[in-house]
């Protein structure tokens, strides 16, 4: 068995800055790229009159309805947590994380059109204390939401919906790890290991 030894960062608000924007960078391009994908690869076969339709079903809507409100309450929940960190660098991490999450639900809205609900607002908690009790907070949350679209996914039939959720799935799984790794957790528990 090899043993692999990890450099990690100092503990400071610098290092955890660092660390979150490192694992993050592209989260919002992530959401966005199956969907640019898509649009790419059709303006590609535009060569004739005709461009094939989307792959999506309507029998989606009320599933991907249920994400864009736990999207909304995951923007509110950060905004609450922002209000309770003071240090610079740990706001900035978590408004980075809270900017995705304003595209992830940007991102289903614009995908269903007009079907899509507004989303509801309310804070899923009340996030407070310390940086790492906040980054501890905002992990479980982060798991319980990608859960959350990891069950739609299992239930979504169109293929472009599929897509979208897969990829968001994966910047809220960075998510967690990273904020669980700057609460204090070992890194391989962090990493789900």
């Amino acid at each position: 068995m090899e043993n692999h030894q990890v450099d990690l960062p100092e503990n400071s608000a610098t290092s955890r800055r660092r660390l979150l924007t490192s694992l993050l960078a592209g989260g919002a391009f992530a959401a966005a790229a199956p969907l640019l994908a898509t649009r790419a690869s059709a303006a590609d076969e535009t060569t004739t009159t005709t461009v094939a339709p989307p792959n999506r079903d309507a029998a989606d809507n009320n599933v991907l309805n249920s994400l864009i409100n736990r999207e909304a309450q995951t923007v509110a929940t950060y905004k609450t947590a922002i209000a309770a960190t003071k240090n610079a660098n740990d706001v900035a991490a978590l408004t980075l994380i809270h900017d995705h999450h304003v595209a992830y639900e940007q991102a289903l809205k614009g995908y269903l059109g007009r079907p899509a609900v507004s989303g509801n607002t309310t804070p899923l908690a009340n996030v407070t204390g310390a940086f790492p009790a906040i980054a501890a907070q905002l992990s479980a949350i982060e798991t319980a939401t990608m859960n959350q679209h990891i069950d739609a996914l299992n239930t979504i039939n169109g293929h472009d919906a599929a897509t979208l959720v897969a990829s968001i799935i994966t910047m809220e799984a960075r998510h967690s790890a990273a904020l669980a790794l700057v609460s204090g957790l070992a890194p391989l528990s962090a990493a789900g290991d």
